[in-house]
């Protein structure tokens, strides 16, 4: 068999090529395809993710790249607005298929749905931005601690902070 008759014209081998159709309505809302927000991971909010998949109800990858959900709030609401409900699927789960998904898989696999206008974020993905939140919020209160005793410790031994 040649290659041909193996493959129809034009057609991609890579799943990744049958299945996404980016988005006009979503690159004029959220920027060009492939974006990175941070240069940094480590400056990250608990609700990034990192390379992610917008998929719409017809399991059709409209787009792909860095989100910030509290930050991109907005225009998530507004695409689910224009084309109908998106779902938001991790880098692992968006982007490295074996086989075509179905609108059925992608809505379950979604770390982060939007639907009529809301935002619902899953159990997981809902479960590690709480732990996140609160790690942050330990830290900067340790850090805060930590400057107060440095400061006190200045003032008593008259050096200053």
């Amino acid at each position: 068999m040649n290659k041909k008759e193996t493959m129809k014209k034009n057609e991609s081998p890579w799943i990744d090529g049958k299945i996404t159709n980016i988005s006009l309505a979503a690159v004029t809302l959220l920027g060009l395809h492939g974006r990175m927000i941070y240069r940094s991971k480590s400056m990250a909010k608990p609700t990034t993710i990192f390379n992610a998949n917008i998929f719409d109800a017809k399991a059709k990858k409209i787009w792909f790249g860095d989100l910030e959900i509290e930050r991109d709030r907005e225009a998530l609401t507004s695409l689910c607005n224009q084309i109908g409900s998106i779902y938001i699927l991790s880098e692992m789960d968006g982007r490295f298929l074996e086989k075509v998904p179905t609108p059925r898989t992608v809505k379950n696999t979604a770390i982060v749905s939007v639907e009529d206008g809301n935002i619902a974020y899953s159990e997981s993905f809902a479960t590690m931005v709480t732990l996140l939140n609160e790690r942050m919020e330990k830290a900067a209160a340790e850090a805060k601690a930590s400057k107060t005793g440095r400061s006190r410790k200045a003032a008593a031994t008259g050096k200053g902070a």
